[in-house]
């Protein structure tokens, strides 16, 4: 079995550009993870087509993500292929104009951030709430990103999916799309995104992306590894990083992951934490904000690896 598993693994380099045993704690905001056996980085969406279909002929098992702003890996790493999409980006651009709104268009690897400056250059609002939201526009779809003013869910018209089944690309429209509170539930793979703005005064629209941005920059622990909130807010009652704040907890620590001090659902990399110390926090967290509040914590940050 060992022998198989290392012949298609040698297909698969030599047919693509693979990067092999390779350090994921060099992919993600967290700083963390140990290696995976196989990294591809595809270019564009018949690369990234054509990589999936010998994969998955070579039985080797997948693993996809963007820029890894929320994300934890193992330390054991990830066996198989880890495909990374954040090259997937082309020209952002206006595909649709209409009375009141615009639409423009996005591929999935890039990055929010400059999806939000082409709406500010183009005066469109709708995009203000991510202000400082890192990652891809895949990655912040398939999260359903956002804060107390919005999130992508009441922007996006349609997303462009790689059905892994048939390896086609489906457009899928935002009436089918069955967004949730930090989350999109989708099997597919989405390799771009039609979003709707709306006509706006540049001036307000930057005034509020700027309000937006020094907000976050000063009341969350940016200049830190992380990834970004770890826990989701409940659904009534006060937030999560409130409730840790009120059991007391920040500045808790394991080893170099600790509760960030400036904002409580930051749990952040000080030094050189491993997944392992990150993964004691959280449960230390967990466990302490049930006794004090009879609330379950979920995890928002996606885990991966073994």
């Amino acid at each position: 079995m060992i022998k198989e598993i290392i012949e298609s693994y040698s297909i698969l380099v030599q047919e693509f550009n693979i990067l092999v045993d390779e350090p994921m704690e060099n992919y993600t905001s967290f700083k963390i993870g140990g290696t995976a056996d196989l990294v591809a980085l595809p270019e564009n969406r018949f690369e990234l087509k054509d990589l999936l279909k010998r994969a998955w002929e070579l039985d080797i098992p997948v693993t996809l993500f963007g820029r890894g702003t929320n994300l934890l890996i193992t330390d054991r790493g990830i066996r198989g292929l880890v495909v990374i999409t954040k090259q997937l980006k082309s020209r952002i651009q206006i595909i649709e104009k209409e009375r009141d709104t615009i639409t423009i268009f996005a591929d999935a690897g890039e990055r929010l951030s400059k999806v939000c400056q082409f709406a500010i250059n183009n005066t469109l609002s709708g995009l203000e709430f991510a202000a400082g939201i890192p990652g891809t526009i895949g990655g912040a779809i398939i999260m359903n990103a956002g804060t107390k003013s919005g999130e992508m869910s009441t922007i996006i018209k349609s997303i462009e999916v790689l059905n892994q089944d048939t390896l086609e690309v489906e457009t899928i429209g935002t009436d089918l799309l069955d967004f949730s509170y930090r989350h999109l539930n989708l099997s597919g793979i989405i390799v771009s995104a039609a979003i709707t703005l709306k006509k706006g005064n540049q001036e307000l629209i930057e005034q509020i992306f700027k309000h937006n941005l020094n907000r976050k920059n000063t009341s969350q622990p940016v200049s830190f590894a992380s990834a970004g909130c770890f826990f989701k807010n409940p659904v009534v009652g006060r937030s999560a990083g409130e409730l840790i704040d009120r059991a007391g907890l920040k500045g808790m620590s394991v080893n170099d992951a600790a509760v960030s001090e400036k904002h409580g659902n930051f749990i952040v990399n000080i030094g050189n934490a491993s997944c392992e110390d990150i993964l004691l926090l959280k449960q230390q967290i967990q466990k302490k904000v049930f006794e004090k509040f009879n609330i379950q914590l979920e995890t928002e940050v996606r885990i991966e690896g073994e």
